[in-house]
């Protein structure tokens, strides 16, 4: 899934508060991660966890699928550990699967391009010619594709 942008860019346009979509197999595993303090040897009742959570229906799958991929150990019904590879799922997916850092690289980017074209736009009311137009047209296009990489990271 694609992230939608919530919030607005700060004023100095170098980070967005991204919001992620996540399946219910990665928000209980960060809910569980946040109930153990990233602790292997934390016993969670994950009943109350998914009821909470209101994935009770799905308790089942949900634990199976946690287990399958190696994110948890069952001591008892329902009762979970979270393992190594849990953990370092769970902090995975907090991040999200596009770091801040490639956000803030596209965003400058953006940025720098969308200066080029102001640039260009003003030369080309003080002398309108159909190379500036081209030059405008041209740096247009990458602001565009520097826009969707914004989107996508």
């Amino acid at each position: 899934m694609m992230p939608e942008f919530s919030g607005q860019p700060n004023t100095h346009f170098n980070s967005f508060i991204l919001k992620i979509d996540m399946d219910p197999y990665h928000k209980m595993l960060q809910k569980l991660y946040e109930v153990t303090k990233g602790r292997e040897n934390v016993d969670v009742d994950f009943v109350d966890l998914v009821k909470k959570a209101g994935y009770f229906p799905s308790i089942d799958s949900i634990v199976s699928q946690m287990k399958k991929e190696g994110w948890v150990t069952e001591s008892r019904a329902n009762v979970l550990r979270i393992t190594h590879w849990g953990v370092a799922e769970a902090k995975k997916s907090a991040t999200g699967p596009h770091s801040g850092a490639q956000v803030e690289k596209d965003a400058k980017r953006l940025l720098a391009e969308t200066r080029e074209f102001a640039v260009l736009l003003e030369e080309f009311i003080a002398e309108q010619s159909d190379t500036r137009l081209a030059a405008v047209s041209t740096k247009f296009s990458a602001v565009s594709k520097a826009l969707d990489a914004v989107k996508k990271a």
